[in-house]
C-alpha cells in the first residue's frame, strides 16, 4: 500500500505591523465622544475655580522666584500688581536698580477670576525677607485661594479659604 502524501507548502502569514483604517477611526470616534462628554461636564464655574487655583499657585511660584532672584543677585526684587478698569489684571516681576526698576517678566490673570491684594508691590530684600506681610486673594466663582508671604522668612503659602 502506498500512501500518497501531499504536503502543502507552508505559508507563513506575515506579522501585522500596521493599524487598519477601521481601528484608527474607531479610536478617534471614542476619543471624540469622551472629550465631548468631559467638556459638557465642565461648566464655566468649574473652569473659573480651576483657573483661580492655577493663578494663585503661579503667583506663589513667581513670588518664590522673585525671592530667589533677590538672594542670588543681591538686589531687591518685587512683584508689582497691574490695575485695570475691572481691578487687578496681572503683575510684573521687577528688579530694583540704582535708577529705579526694570521688568524681569510680566503675567496676565485669566478671565473669570477676581484678584485683591494687601499691597500693590510685594518686595523681597537681598536676604530673602519680605518687607511686609503680604496677602493676595484669588477668587473663582465658588472657591477662593490666598497666597500669603511671611515677612521675616519670606515664605510663601497658598491656602484655600
Amino acid at each position: 500500500m502506498s500512501y500518497c502524501t501531499h504536503e502543502r507548502p507552508y505559508r507563513r502569514r506575515a506579522s501585522r505591523t500596521a493599524v487598519t483604517l477601521l481601528e484608527l477611526l474607531l479610536t478617534l470616534t471614542l476619543i471624540g465622544i469622551f472629550t465631548a462628554t468631559a467638556s459638557m461636564r465642565l461648566s464655566p464655574a468649574t473652569k473659573s475655580n480651576v483657573g483661580a487655583r492655577a493663578e494663585a499657585r503661579r503667583l506663589s511660584l513667581d513670588l518664590i522666584q522673585a525671592q530667589r532672584r533677590a538672594i542670588s543677585t543681591g538686589q531687591n526684587h518685587f512683584v508689582q500688581m497691574i490695575s485695570g478698569g475691572s481691578g487687578i489684571t496681572g503683575y510684573t516681576v521687577r528688579r530694583r536698580t540704582a535708577s529705579g526698576s526694570e521688568v524681569v517678566e510680566t503675567r496676565d490673570f485669566s478671565n473669570g477670576i477676581t484678584v485683591t491684594t494687601s499691597h500693590p508691590e510685594l518686595e523681597f530684600t537681598f536676604e530673602g525677607a519680605a518687607l511686609a506681610a503680604y496677602q493676595v486673594t484669588v477668587a473663582g466663582s465658588n472657591h477662593t485661594w490666598r497666597a500669603s508671604v511671611v515677612p521675616i522668612t519670606g515664605a510663601v503659602r497658598v491656602i484655600q479659604l
